[in-house]
């Protein structure tokens, strides 16, 4: 029966109905949990639910959300991005692409609208945007094979870092390493939160001086602008290698 619930569900592992995930969430409703706290899959999702379980429809709960009429998209706003990789290490179907110190983007096709990459940038460079040219699919053949498909790509991710984390256990259970790896991760640690404060601080910069641009085109008062970019700039210099 898990089964049978959880494909009915739209496989974009959001959290939206407080379970880490569509598995998790088609596993409370087997054991008499609500089926209406699926945000993305809406109403025809609940529909869908109570049909197989022989229940009456009822509406989605709005204290879990609100479902949108079209599909959406999370946008990295590239010109700000430092490169820290927490969005991509959030996405839970590899629909970010880009590397430590670059800038990162947005595969449009397979972003699900999870929204799980905006809370962790640290510079709140990610918006989650409608696509009103994309109403969400209705047909249930069309929402069945989006769901697989997202599902696919949600288990790949999953068997990769479980495949990453199983050859860095493999590598630290050598004895002659051990040691020596314990120095290079906290070595590497170091060096990641320095990257990150330093690019924290470049992106609080710009936002800065556009914030003076504005306020010196509309004849504001600077001032408390002007110390907030001397403080950057001093924090920049002071993070320098």
């Amino acid at each position: 029966m898990v089964d049978a619930i959880e494909s009915l569900l739209p496989q974009t592992q959001c959290g939206k109905c407080k379970h880490p995930g569509c598995h998790p969430y088609a596993e409370a409703i087997a054991r008499g949990e609500s089926i209406n706290h699926c945000v993305p899959g809406g109403q025809d999702t609940i529909n869908a639910l109570a049909e197989l379980l022989g229940e009456a429809t009822i509406p989605l709960d709005p204290s879990y959300g609100t479902t949108a009429a079209f599909r959406q998209v999370a946008v990295i706003r590239e010109d700000e991005c430092i490169g820290c990789t927490k969005c991509i290490q959030a996405c839970p179907v590899d629909a970010i692409v880009g590397a430590a110190k670059f800038t990162h983007t947005i595969i449009r096709d397979e972003c699900t609208g999870c929204d799980l990459c905006i809370a962790p940038c640290p510079v709140d460079c990610i918006d989650l945007v409608n696509l009103p040219d994309e109403p969400l699919l209705t047909k249930p053949a069309d929402r069945q094979a989006q769901a697989a498909h997202q599902k696919a790509r949600y288990e790949f991710r999953n068997n990769r870092l479980a495949d990453a984390k199983a050859s860095r256990q493999a590598r630290s259970d050598t004895p002659e390493s051990s040691e020596a790896g314990t120095v290079v991760i906290a070595k590497k640690d170091n060096d990641k939160s320095g990257i990150i404060a330093a690019a924290l601080a470049r992106s609080n910069l710009k936002k800065a001086e556009r914030s003076l641009i504005r306020a010196q085109e509309n004849d504001e008062d600077t001032t408390l602008i002007q110390q907030e970019i001397d403080a950057l700039l001093r924090e920049l210099q002071s993070l320098q290698p």
